[in-house]
């Protein structure tokens, strides 16, 4: 609304992520490293390690589709429905919020912020575990396998949902932001 543009425009950054957490380990086994001969080859040089990531989601813009406001459709946005909370208590893809809290606005300016909602937190779990092999023939010679496991509870990670009133996906998640569960192995020979 150009001629309420301050008190309008007002609202959180699609970048305004409220809290992120990240925390990172590896772990080697301590009482293998001392040991020789078979008991060294078998439990010596195992590692494991992680990543656990926790996010809130970022906020998202809600608008309608078509030229309802007769300006071009240019971020056309919804009335805000008196009564109504746009937020649930508990969403879920299906229905992430209130839908019924938003109305078209037809020949004026809609009542409905800038990015009044959140979407979908991030809640992944790397791991990783590998084997130091030291090399009898040459000391400073060593092999390295490693597994990794990407999103590896294969926790799905819902993308922000369907932003636009009058269009089939409001106000559901129709996909993730992040793939689902990746292994990978790597093997190498250092020296």
């Amino acid at each position: 609304n150009p001629r309420k543009r301050g008190r309008a425009e007002r609202g959180n950054s699609i970048q305004d992520q409220r809290h992120r957490m990240v925390v990172a380990y590896v772990w080697e086994l301590p009482f293998a490293r001392s040991l020789r001969g078979i008991g060294g080859v078998f439990l010596g040089g195992w590692s494991t390690g992680g990543i656990l990531t926790l996010a809130s989601g970022f906020p998202f813009n809600v608008q309608q589709s078509g030229d309802t406001q007769n300006n071009d459709a240019l971020w056309p946005r919804p009335h805000l429905v008196a009564g109504q909370r746009a937020k649930l208590d508990n969403p879920d893809p299906a229905r992430w919020f209130n839908t019924a809290a938003f109305e078209r606005s037809v020949l004026e300016y809609g009542t409905a912020p800038r990015n009044p909602l959140v979407g979908p937190g991030t809640k992944t779990f790397d791991a990783s575990i590998s084997k130091d092999f030291r090399m009898p023939y040459a000391e400073a010679h060593r092999l390295l396998f490693r597994a990794e496991l990407f999103n590896a509870f294969n926790t799905p990670q819902f993308s922000n949902p369907g932003g636009t009133l009058g269009t089939g996906t409001f106000g559901r998640v129709t996909g993730t932001s992040q793939d689902n569960r990746q292994i990978q192995l790597a093997l190498k020979y250092m020296f």
